[in-house]
């Protein structure tokens, strides 16, 4: 639908619709950062991608930037700098259901990795978004559902199975998904066996992290919703 990966059906669904995506998935961190490295041409949409991507506001706390420089300090790629900072929140953040928001005088990122460090899917998926843009690599917040088929190939999807990621975007690749939540491993690699359930609440909403567009709205369904 627009160069931002969105999908919509402009009808209502109905019985015995059907559709399939494909998709490339790395098989190792190394094998990512190996193609980062070695692809070459002309990316015509980076720079414009870049500047939307890397944005952030004011109320990002110093030593948010503090901490996405210690966590890239080794990385060269910036696939190799995306690891490291999912690495990084794994090693150094909990994850736990019952947390409560912020302080409202404090940035939702900033109050996370400086104080509280505690956290569900949506709270480490804001932060690595946050810190690869702190260090220079495109990245984008995203909510949707994770789930595994089951015998059969099917799978009932349901609210248990919300979840939330990031999407970083690498030079003449494109847009690839980690996920930085302890225990889910990435989403972008190859992954043979689900995971437990996370049972994760509704993802709260992503705050600010300086977006400068609104994700395009739907088309109108030919008929209303019932």
């Amino acid at each position: 639908y627009n160069t931002a990966g969105e999908l919509f059906l402009a009808r209502n669904v109905e019985e015995g619709d059907a559709y399939s995506i494909a998709g490339l998935e790395a098989v190792s961190p190394a094998a990512l950062s190996a193609l980062s490295r070695n692809v070459s041409g002309a990316d015509d949409t980076y720079d414009e991608i870049f500047s939307e991507y890397t944005a952030l506001p004011e109320g990002v706390e110093q030593g948010v930037y503090q901490i996405a420089q210690g966590f890239t300090q080794n990385a060269e790629t910036d696939a190799e700098k995306a690891q490291a900072i999912l690495e990084g929140l794994q090693a150094n953040c909990t994850y736990r259901l019952d947390v409560g928001y912020p302080p409202q005088d404090r940035d939702f990122v900033s109050y996370f990795l400086l104080e509280s460090k505690e956290g569900y899917c949506s709270y480490f998926a804001s932060a690595m978004a946050v810190l690869c843009r702190a260090s220079g690599v495109p990245a984008r917040y995203i909510e949707g559902y994770r789930v595994y088929p089951e015998a059969g190939g099917e799978t009932l999807v349901t609210g248990e199975s919300a979840h939330a990621w990031v999407e970083v975007y690498l030079k003449n690749v494109g847009w690839v998904a980690y996920d930085p939540t302890p225990g889910r491993g990435n989403a972008s690699l190859a992954d043979p066996a689900a995971p437990e359930a996370e049972n994760t609440p509704e993802p709260t909403p992503a705050p600010d992290t300086g977006d400068v567009s609104e994700p395009t709205p739907s088309p109108q369904p030919e008929t209303d919703p019932q």
